[in-house]
């Protein structure tokens, strides 16, 4: 714990042992369902639509297995859309790693466990804790492999080490990568553009974390790339509407006053 971090009473007394993170997850069914629905009401006050690409690629995974999830964090809203979208789609029992959750603390109550970054041991034991998690087959668990914020579209791709030593101490996982973009189309607000990537099933030990790690990123980057060149080249059709704000004032002016406007201008 680092010492300019105050110690977060509200879930401090909530860890059991000391190879807990500083916050653990502390869910609870009614703040899960609660944030549920402030969190979709918060996207349809924000963003114009999200789409979502490849939904059924996450049917691919083993069943066997837990699910760690990952993605690229190049803004706040990252997390958060995370949340909705595996929530909403899938119905997933989600945890996520938080690096800043002291700030947030409530975060716990639907999942979200701290990782201390400015430790060695506070990163080993959210990494043991997320191994944890991943020992229960129906959850599902999301991190952010960057470490830190890099702006959208930023390249390389470079993951901490975090994601390989995870999967060397599970018997078995699904690696779901998610690739995710925010853009200004037709509309006052921006769009959010969801594409699930095909699940990666590790299974015993790995030999080389570093190789692992390494192809991780590469598949990582071509799944951006593509991505962002459907975007930019407009290629929609694939893209099934999860979540849809239908009111926009330039449009309602527009389909209502049409006629007024024409005349006086």
């Amino acid at each position: 714990m680092g010492a300019d971090r105050p110690i977060n009473l509200l879930t401090y007394g909530h860890r059991k042992n000391r190879d807990e993170p500083e916050i653990p997850a502390n869910k609870n069914k009614l703040a899960v369902e609660i944030f549920d629905r402030i969190i979709e009401n918060m996207f349809r006050r924000s963003f114009t639509s999200v789409r979502v690409k490849n939904k059924q690629l996450y049917y691919l995974r083993d069943t066997d297995y837990a699910n760690l999830l990952y993605g690229y964090h190049g803004c706040w809203w990252d997390g958060v859309l995370a949340n909705l979208v595996f929530r909403k789609l899938y119905n997933s029992d989600f945890y996520m790693m938080i690096k800043d959750l002291y700030r947030f603390p409530f975060l716990s109550k639907i999942g979200g466990f701290s990782i201390e970054k400015d430790s060695v041991y506070g990163k080993l034991k959210a990494i043991n804790y997320a191994v944890k998690l991943l020992e229960d087959t129906k959850n599902s668990v999301w991190i952010f492999p960057q470490g830190k914020l890099f702006p959208q579209d930023s390249r390389p791709i470079k993951f901490e080490s975090g994601i390989a030593h995870i999967c060397s101490k599970v018997k078995g996982v699904n690696l779901i990568p998610v690739a995710y973009k925010y853009t200004f189309l037709q509309t006052s607000r921006p769009e959010i553009f969801v594409e699930i990537g095909k699940p990666v099933i590790i299974q015993g030990s790995i030999p080389d974390k570093k190789e692992l790690l390494r192809k991780l990123e590469d598949d990582f980057t071509k799944l951006l790339d593509k991505q962002l060149d459907d975007i930019e080249n407009k290629r929609f059709k694939h893209y099934k509407t999860l979540l849809y704000r239908d009111f926009c004032w330039l449009n309602f002016i527009e389909n209502n006053f049409k006629p007024v406007i024409r005349k006086r201008f």
